[in-house]
């Protein structure tokens, strides 16, 4: 979970007991800290004065900041930098909660829509804060099956599944004479050209073929047809489900009216939803993504835009790696608790990877949630 402006210095053993309780008691209770508070709250084992020595210490060295004058201190972007990657206790799941939450997302991984807003749901209640998800995505879709039925004479429905699970559906329309049977012939012939293959990868096999072996007429229809259909499903925006507004809003930092605005703005616009979550390229991918490490924490000016100054990101990556992928996060103040956040995104970012390498939509998952938790 290494960020990507870490404190050039590690701090003594009492400094980093000191920000990390400067960091606790702020995210708890969103006010300056005082001395007295961290003595008397966290059993510090120092004198008041010492811990105001190294208060001043810690704000020298730009860990923590005074709003004012006689108030008390709070954490700075570098504070809760060090604070994530060097001091954060992860509050993990109980082996309950992880059993129920695998049951949830069995109960639902048939449709696609339910347990992607279920991802948001989940989140959004375990953390407080504003979670945003976005669907799976193949870069080029990956066909499963295809079938071709006449509707009426004339009158023709192509429908084309994919390995992520959704279906698409065109009408079209039928040459003369073209029959159910006919169309069923063609689809027999063509469906293991389609199956497991992306539209460029099928339509190399097509053309691959035996000279004497051409396709016929009616497979030539079809072919056409679901050619189209992959296409226009590989140039489709990915769609994102969000909740939480309600609690983002209750914290006090989007109290007030203008700030909420905006976080009310940015959850109306699923293009910049998916950039806050997605990079543009793999050569933008954070330096956690591409080392290994499922969750990205970004936090206050390390955002791409100026307006998320004031706001913290936890990101992650689901599904199958350069295959079929999605991301998942959420959005809060910096003031956030990151302890909370990271394992929980982390945890929700797995159980979504299972609903697609187990093909849980398919059937094909001989596995218990009870012994997909064991393994875990």
């Amino acid at each position: 979970m290494e960020g990507r402006n870490a404190a050039d210095h590690v701090l003594t053993e009492r400094q980093a007991r000191i920000l990390k309780a400067v960091v606790d008691q702020y995210v708890r209770h969103a006010s300056p800290v005082a001395s007295e508070t961290l003595v008397r709250e966290h059993g510090l084992g120092v004198s008041s004065a010492t811990v105001r020595n190294e208060l001043a210490e810690l704000e020298a060295r730009g860990y923590i900041c005074q709003p004012h004058t006689s108030a008390g201190r709070i954490p700075s972007e570098t504070g809760y930098r060090y604070f994530v990657q060097r001091l954060m206790a992860e509050r993990q799941l109980s082996r309950s909660e992880r059993v129920t939450l695998r049951h949830q997302f069995h109960q639902v991984a048939l449709v696609r829509e339910e347990w992607l807003q279920l991802a948001a749901v989940t989140l959004a209640r375990g953390v407080q804060a504003a979670a945003i998800v976005t669907a799976p995505h193949m870069r080029q879709s990956r066909l499963k099956h295809v079938e071709a039925v006449q509707m009426q004479e004339h009158l023709g429905l192509i429908i084309v599944v994919l390995h992520d699970g959704t279906v698409k559906q065109q009408l079209v329309t039928l040459p003369d004479g073209l029959t159910q049977a006919r169309l069923s012939a063609a689809t027999s012939r063509l469906n293991p050209v389609f199956s497991g293959r992306t539209r460029v990868e099928f339509s190399i096999k097509v053309s691959e073929l035996p000279e004497d072996q051409p396709l016929s007429t009616d497979e030539a229809f079809v072919f056409s047809h679901v050619s189209n259909i992959a296409k226009e499903i590989d140039s489709r925006e990915t769609p994102v489900y969000h909740s939480g507004l309600v609690e983002l809003l209750d914290q006090p930092e989007f109290a007030r009216s203008d700030r909420a605005r905006a976080i009310v703005e940015l959850l109306e616009r699923p293009q910049t939803l998916r950039d806050v979550l997605m990079p543009g390229s793999d050569a933008d991918l954070p330096a956690a993504l591409v080392d290994g490490n499922p969750v990205h924490v970004v936090i206050g000016s390390e955002n791409r835009w100026d307006w998320m100054r004031e706001c913290a990101v936890v990101t992650s990556q689901y599904g199958l790696f350069g295959e079929l992928t999605g991301f998942i996060g959420v959005l809060g103040p910096v003031r956030f608790p990151y302890g909370v956040a990271v394992p929980a995104v982390r945890y929700i970012a797995r159980l979504m990877t299972e609903v697609l390498v187990n093909d849980w939509p398919s059937g094909s998952s001989t596995r218990t949630p009870e012994e997909i938790d064991r393994g875990s």
